[in-house]
């Protein structure tokens, strides 16, 4: 998967979604996070970053057709932000993914159930929300938002801190399916019924 995310992003999206069709990888994948979270879960943010999955080729696609270039097809997940789905707070209030949808992550990326674009005008930046079927019946759907093309610094293997593009999951929670349906939402791939 990574040899294919440093491909151009149409390229580095199919090369992911080829990888990712074999539920051995997709397993591996998802070993991976779940490691990698249970390292990083209530500790301080380092500027370490998991790459999570891509986007597919035909959000990409719908991307483009709505005069969006992505500079990379590599969805990430900050350690920061991992404090963030994680908080306390949150999920106090129900509002945070809890730990069955938040460990499947890179599966959510994979096959959402819809990739809508938020176009919403108080909105800075490209949005996208992944829409999916919670594992738990009780709750109607589940979202994870990324923001397109976000620029952030991060620490190379030298030390040095560079500026990297990916395409960062900032937040995850619990919806209604109608809030999801509101015109400020632009289905790019997939639909919402239920």
């Amino acid at each position: 998967m990574r040899k294919a995310l440093a491909q151009e992003p149409a390229i580095a999206a199919r090369g992911v979604a080829e990888a990712l069709a074999d539920p051995r990888s997709r397993e591996a994948l998802s070993a991976e996070w779940r490691r990698w979270r249970a390292q990083r879960s209530g500790r301080q943010a380092a500027g370490e970053a998991f790459e999570a999955g891509a986007l597919s080729p035909a959000v990409i696609a719908a991307l483009r057709q709505e005069g969006i270039a992505v500079s990379s097809a590599q969805v990430v997940v900050t350690d920061a932000e991992l404090a963030h789905l994680e908080h306390d707070d949150k999920r106090a209030r129900d509002a945070a993914l809890d730990d069955a949808d938040l460990d499947r992550l890179p599966e959510i990326l994979a096959s959402p159930k819809a990739v809508l674009r938020d176009t919403a005008e108080d909105v800075e930046g490209d949005w996208l929300v992944f829409a999916f079927d919670p594992r738990d019946g009780g709750r109607e759907a589940g979202k994870v938002t990324v923001r397109a093309n976000f620029t952030r610094k991060v620490r190379d293997d030298d030390g040095r801190r560079r500026r990297a593009v990916a395409n960062d999951v900032r937040s995850a929670g619990y919806v209604r399916w109608g809030n999801l349906r509101e015109r400020r939402y632009v289905v790019l791939y997939g639909a919402l019924e239920e």
